[in-house]
């Protein structure tokens, strides 16, 4: 592969993922528009996983590394690890489960150069796009995830929304060197290692959409965060439990802690309003019942789509 080709660094966590992995690998290693290494870290298989990767290992040399220590860290905590190791000046994150597109790699980088060319190379980027949503077998479920879904990257991308919804998913993604060396090491508070890149992302650099999708994203029951068709039966099975708080509570607790960890190592490097989001934010689950609903107001704390801010509005 052409040397003046930029390098990728592509990050993938493995976890009982034998049944789908090789097409995905194969989805992987076809992408031409730069010279991608596959740095693969199992975090604790018991089914043929890692005899898998090996091979394809040996069969790759040099396009596919193994991190291997065996440790079961959670799929946070493992990407993590894997974003210390990577090298490259661009880095892309893939789950085990799903299908890239033949484009993608040449999509996002030629976002991402362009983003550079604008605001430097020591600008934090941050390039997503959409994916088209399918069941196990690969058959369409939605042609976008964000319709899908029901979510607007493109307003979910300020800080103060991010803090309470991620619109950036991780195997859509890809980051530069700048925000690699600005987020990492993600702390253990991060709920997600997208999600906590994305928050850096929106305070200190850019977050750039892409509305054409790039990832085939396999649902099947076993995924670790997973997509909820937004459509009348899903809003049936929410109001059933619109008075339950358990769920947003828990919720709360840990995207304030998230925020927490966010305003403890950047606090300084915040701006003053920034500084003061975050902090209300981080206090919400400590704050009385009308000053939760206030700072919501005040600082815009807020998800897509109405019926979601009115749930959240009834049970914070």
């Amino acid at each position: 592969m052409p040397e003046e080709l930029p390098a990728v660094d592509v990050l993938m966590s493995t976890y009982n993922g034998q049944q789908f992995l090789p097409e995905q690998i194969d989805s992987i290693l076809d992408q031409h528009a730069a010279r991608l290494r596959l740095l693969v870290r199992d975090d604790g298989s018991t089914d043929p996983t890692c005899t898998l990767l090996q091979q394809y290992a040996e069969l790759r040399p040099g396009q596919i590394e193994l991190l291997a220590d065996g440790e079961h860290l959670g799929a946070c905590a493992s990407f993590g690890r894997l974003l210390l190791a990577a090298k490259a000046p661009y880095v892309m994150f893939s789950d085990q489960d799903d299908v890239w597109l033949s484009g993608k790699v040449a999509l996002l980088l030629r976002r991402m150069l362009q983003a550079e060319a604008v605001h430097g190379r020591n600008c934090p980027v941050l390039v997503h796009s959409d994916l088209c949503v399918v069941d196990w077998t690969g058959r369409l479920l939605g042609k976008s995830f964000w319709k899908y879904q029901n979510i607007d990257p493109i307003v979910g991308s300020s800080l103060n929304r991010l803090l309470i919804q991620n619109v950036a998913t991780g195997c859509a993604m890809m980051v530069n060197r700048a925000l690699v060396q600005l987020a990492a090491p993600i702390p253990p508070e991060a709920i997600m290692h997208d999600w906590w890149l994305a928050l850096v992302a929106a305070a200190f650099g850019r977050i750039e959409c892409l509305t054409e999708p790039t990832v085939l994203y396999r649902q099947h029951g076993g995924n670790q965060i997973g997509a909820c068709r937004w459509d009348a039966a899903h809003l049936v099975r929410k109001a059933r439990t619109v008075f339950d708080r358990r769920p947003v509570t828990e919720n709360m607790r840990r995207t304030a802690a998230q925020a927490q960890a966010l305003l403890q190592r950047y606090g300084p490097q915040l701006s003053q309003q920034q500084r003061e989001a975050v902090a209300a934010f981080a206090a919400l689950p400590s704050s009385g019942f009308l000053q939760r609903r206030l700072h919501i107001a005040r600082y815009g704390f807020l998800r897509t789509g109405w019926i979601r801010n009115l749930a959240l509005l009834v049970r914070v």
